[in-house]
């Protein structure tokens, strides 16, 4: 599906003009959303605006930036339609801003994703290779749209892109409690209590050392390990 896509660097406002309505459709609501100037600011910055285009429509969207880390790139968001999900374009829009990476001289992203959603956590830690380092309560407030009106806790992955993962002495797994998107979106009891389930399993265990190495999304557990 995704070789006949067109992979494009944004950086003009009129090329960037479509980000803003993509990733409101993708995720709900207005209040969140990166406005075009600053998406431009940032840009010219260090940047990275990235889309992935069947034709002239915006298919997959994603958006990075510096860190206050030498070499390392913050990838704010990645976004992907519907109805391209599942055939591996997520995947291809990380490694299209790894590559970007290598030219510009980074050697390593981050990013941010809910640990409840098991399908990003397969993504990011089972097939990029991420490790995730840090858990965050609540760290972007309520955002609303398809996140509901959850705490919005994260976990924070790297993603060497140079050094070779490490090896570990030590793991064991946790589980998570069942929950679906609707229920998340829905700020459903359930999705609440699993929210608290992995923050109060998972935040000790990284604030001493520990990092998310793995997941099983069809057995619901993580790995964690050190």
């Amino acid at each position: 599906m995704t070789r006949d896509l067109e992979f494009r660097v944004l950086t003009t406002a009129d090329e960037l003009a479509v980000m803003p309505a993509f990733e409101k459709f993708i995720w709900g609501g207005e209040g969140e959303l990166v406005s075009v100037n600053v998406l431009v600011a940032i840009i010219h910055e260090g940047g990275l605006a990235l889309g992935a285009f069947d034709g002239d429509r915006m298919v997959a969207s994603s958006f990075a930036f510096p860190t206050h880390h030498a070499g390392v790139l913050h990838s704010h968001y990645m976004a992907v339609h519907p109805d391209y999900r599942g055939g591996g374009l997520g995947e291809r829009m990380k490694r299209e801003q790894a590559a970007w990476c290598a030219v510009e001289g980074y050697h390593a992203m981050r990013w941010t994703f809910d640990p409840l959603q098991l399908t990003n956590a397969h993504l990011n830690l089972n097939k990029l290779g991420a490790l995730g380092v840090e858990y965050h309560e609540n760290l972007y407030g309520a955002l609303g749209g398809i996140n509901g009106s959850l705490p919005s806790d994260r976990l924070t992955v790297q993603w060497e892109l140079v050094a070779p993962r490490p090896s570990f002495t030590e793991s064991f797994v946790l589980s998570v409690p069942p929950v679906t998107p609707e229920q998340i979106a829905a700020s459903a009891p359930e999705a609440f209590a699993a929210r608290m389930a992995i923050r109060n399993e998972m935040a000790p265990h990284l604030h001493d050392g520990w990092c998310v190495a793995g997941v099983d999304r069809h057995a619901r557990t993580y790995m964690l390990a050190r």
